[in-house]
């Protein structure tokens, strides 16, 4: 993935390459002559604009969702973990401070290992151990009263819907766009500009500004959809704040 400097870079390289394109054409086809066959490309080049407008918003629109969908499971984990701490104070002793132990355990080891490990396309298993501890912490509690019961079997859901949302996790993480579909965007965007740049105009700044501005737009929303698309790396990346909150949470409130 790129950094915010490494896109930057690739958007400019982009559009001054656009431009030197138009220089050469203007060299080699002088736009006076390039104008007769406006009537003949003008339209085509705006149903073919049209046509990947609509399709570069659609990808845009869906790696958004996946996106924020990948920051609304983070901040559901980060709550579940959160309940199995405060419903752990229903459990007797020791299996209640080992549970409120491990769950802070769980929440510092999401933040300080698997969250970095993330980021570099690392697979860390780290917090799966300690999710693992606590089962076993849970498995040997005595039920002798309805309260504890209910419990322990909140806190079985918990950490079962943290566990399903892991499994969640993990298939965004691991899941990319098809290369079909890099494929249609790219050599779309590359039909799209070049088109832009065979048009002929009076007033060539005006013509350099109009295939400038179209080249940064098209270049910086493949630029976005190839950072949303991976929500855990890159530049924009879904952020551990809501475990660093639980986490801190866990520390004001001691175990009963």
């Amino acid at each position: 993935m790129l950094s915010s400097i490494q896109s930057a870079l690739v958007v400019l390289f982009s559009v001054a390459a656009a431009l030197l394109l138009v220089v050469v054409l203007n060299r080699l086809w002088p736009s006076d002559n390039r104008k007769l066959l406006n009537d003949v490309t003008g339209w085509q080049l705006g149903v073919l604009g049209t046509t990947y407008g609509v399709i570069l918003g659609f990808m845009l629109y869906t790696v958004w969702e996946g996106f924020r969908a990948a920051q609304i499971d983070a901040n559901l984990k980060a709550t579940s973990m959160m309940n199995v701490y405060r419903l752990a104070d229903g459990l007797p002793s020791p299996q209640r401070e080992s549970m409120q132990e491990l769950a802070r355990k769980y929440e510092t080891t999401v933040v300080e290992q698997e969250w970095p490990a993330m980021q570099h396309q690392i697979e860390d298993r780290a917090a799966s151990v300690v999710l693992g501890s606590m089962w076993k912490v849970l498995a040997t509690v005595r039920v002798d009263s309805m309260a504890m019961a209910n419990s322990v079997d909140h806190i079985q859901y918990a950490m079962s819907n943290l566990a399903e949302r892991r499994n969640m996790r993990d298939q965004q993480r691991t899941n990319q766009l098809p290369a079909l579909l890099w494929v249609l965007l790219i050599l779309g965007g590359l039909a799209t500009i070049v088109s832009s740049c065979l048009l002929g105009n009076d007033k060539q700044w005006l013509h350099y500004c109009q295939v400038g501005a179209l080249t940064f737009v098209i270049i910086t929303a493949l630029a976005g959809i190839a950072d949303l698309a991976r929500p855990y790396q890159g530049a924009v990346a879904v952020e551990p704040s809501a475990f660093v909150r639980a986490l801190q949470s866990m520390k004001q409130e001691p175990a009963q």
